[in-house]
């Protein structure tokens, strides 16, 4: 049933995210046109100084997985109804701290955006800063409920509830903004979708998963054992925030809502390749845990299977992002020209380079999973923190420099989004894949074997979309549609002969050939 359960989640996951891959494609250059530079990019300034919010959850979101998993080795019934107590009251006290230091950004956003925002931007941002103030307040609320569900593996229910919220958000934020053509609007929207969807988890968790609640006998133990597991998984959450979220916040205090405007555009393209990989290695952490629940009950070593999974996995990543990067290297500037417009033609490069970063750490994002769950994050998270630091010590000069008069806007974004690049790869690709070899008992040096096995059937598809590139110029849809399905057609064709193996190809096929056996037995049937 669970591997039922992983495989729907998965096929699911994809389905939407070719769904908001298609919907973004439709929708941002209409809400673009709509809504204009100045709105959208202060809708983008705004969540740059808001995110830190999400900070206040202490890192103990990432907690839950590994102690109920404890708890379900040995059948402790009670002890996962206090457990579910204990994150309940916790977020409870993380939510009235959002509420504190959410006020206090808003008492001081006129000082932060005085230079670079008008009297009605700074007005408008504060509207859009109480809005996601308390959008955050429910979703700390809500974590717990979200987590004990992913924890029995209801992938299938939770991509249900995320399909529905994909196709009816941006269909409801155009009517909306059609009318009020306000950054506030997408908020307002935001947090109605939000508040939906927590109670539809609320009443799954509750009546199908029996959720249950204890708040007698917490035992002060549980409470700093979650602390000092989470410690190093806050650390990691400063690090996102700060990687994620420098380039903006600088951008919108230096340069201003247009340059916020285009970097946002950029970076939302690379948020697609995040999904890609997300989605897989979110559905096998509770068997990741689940396998070293259990290696620590029976007194044996889970790194041979881990190996298999971590190789395995990553194999299916490869396949997937590299799909994404060779499309959007060689054809993304003609998409971004017919897409978003002349003005965000730096948005490509900013999006390329923000591609490229993660590439290698999402082939491998299994891996974090296998960290948590043999408590091994400690080292990473202190080093990507310190990576994230220069990551904005190299943005801050940078952003600096290109917001004079004399530089177009999207420069500075060009520039925060290099100093990206440069410091995620010294983190997160050159000692994370030393760490992995020699501390957390993965086999990098395998794997990589079975990377460079697979590229042969890559150079074909990239080559094609290199002399597209050069020699066929998209000046409308047809053209760049026809481009994308040919090289798409040929790199599946490609690295299904030169890269896949058994395993991989019959993933591949199995949706055709049921496909076609269904067809079949139909014809039969008639």
């Amino acid at each position: 049933m669970a591997l039922n359960q992983r495989k729907a989640g998965v096929m699911l996951s994809y389905i939407q995210l070719g769904l908001s891959t298609l919907v973004g494609i439709l929708y941002t250059p209409i809400m673009l046109r709509i809504l204009g530079q100045s709105e959208y990019g202060l809708f983008g300034t705004a969540n740059s100084l808001t995110s830190c919010l999400s900070l206040l959850s202490f890192g103990v979101t990432g907690a839950y997985m590994k102690f109920v998993m404890g708890y379900r080795a040995t059948g402790d019934k009670e002890g996962e109804k206090r457990l579910n107590g204990t994150f309940i009251l916790l977020f409870s006290l993380f939510s009235l701290l959002v509420v504190i230091v959410g006020a206090a950004l808003l008492f001081f956003s006129d000082s932060i955006y005085d230079k670079s925002l008008t009297a009605y931007e700074l007005v408008q941002i504060k509207w859009i800063m109480l809005l996601t103030i308390i959008n955050t307040v429910f979703t700390f609320l809500f974590i717990p409920v979200m987590m004990f569900i992913q924890s029995y593996e209801k992938y299938l229910f939770l991509r249900i509830i995320a399909l529905i919220t994909t196709i009816f958000n941006p269909i409801i934020n155009l009517i909306v903004i059609s009318f009020i053509p306000k950054a506030v609007s997408i908020s307002v929207i935001g947090l109605v979708i939000a508040l939906l969807t927590y109670l539809a988890y609320l009443i799954y968790a509750y009546k199908k998963l029996e959720m249950r609640f204890s708040f007698r006998h917490l035992k002060l133990s549980v409470f700093k054992s979650i602390f000092i597991f989470s410690s190093f998984l806050m650390l990691n959450q400063i690090t996102d925030l700060i990687t994620n979220n420098t380039d903006r916040l600088v951008l919108g205090i230096t340069s201003g809502t247009v340059a916020v405007a285009i970097y946002t555009v950029g970076a939302n393209l690379s948020t697609y390749l995040y999904s890609s990989s997300t989605y897989i290695s979110s559905v096998f952490a509770p068997s990741i845990n689940k396998i070293v629940a259990n290696a620590k009950v029976n007194n044996v070593s889970p790194d041979y299977e881990l190996n298999q999974l971590f190789i395995k996995v990553g194999r299916v990543q490869f396949l997937i992002l590299t799909l994404i990067i060779v499309g959007f290297s060689t054809l993304g500037q003609q998409f971004i020209a017919l897409w978003a417009g002349e003005n965000y033609e730096y948005a490509f490069w900013i999006a390329l380079l923000l591609m490229l970063a993660p590439y290698v750490p999402l082939m491998q994002n299994i891996g974090l999973e296998i960290q948590k769950a043999k408590n091994l994050h400690k080292a990473r998270s202190i080093v990507y923190f310190l990576i994230s630091l220069l990551n904005a010590g190299l943005t801050i000069p940078a952003a600096i420099y290109f917001s004079q008069p004399c530089f177009d806007p999207g420069l500075g974004g060009i520039a925060a989004a290099a100093a990206t690049f440069l410091s995620m790869v010294l983190g997160q690709v050159v000692f994370m894949n030393i760490y992995y070899q020699n501390k957390v008992g993965v086999n990098v040096l395998v794997f990589w074997k079975n990377i460079l096995k697979m590229l042969p059937g890559v150079l074909i598809p990239f080559s094609l979309g290199v002399i597209f590139n050069i020699f066929v110029k998209s000046y409308n849809w047809y053209i760049f549609l026809s481009e994308v399905i040919a090289v798409a057609v040929v790199y599946c064709i490609s690295v299904y002969f030169l890269s896949m193996n058994q395993y991989e190809k019959n993933l591949f096929t199995s949706p055709f050939r049921k496909v076609i056996s269904k067809l079949m037995k139909n014809k039969k049937d008639v």
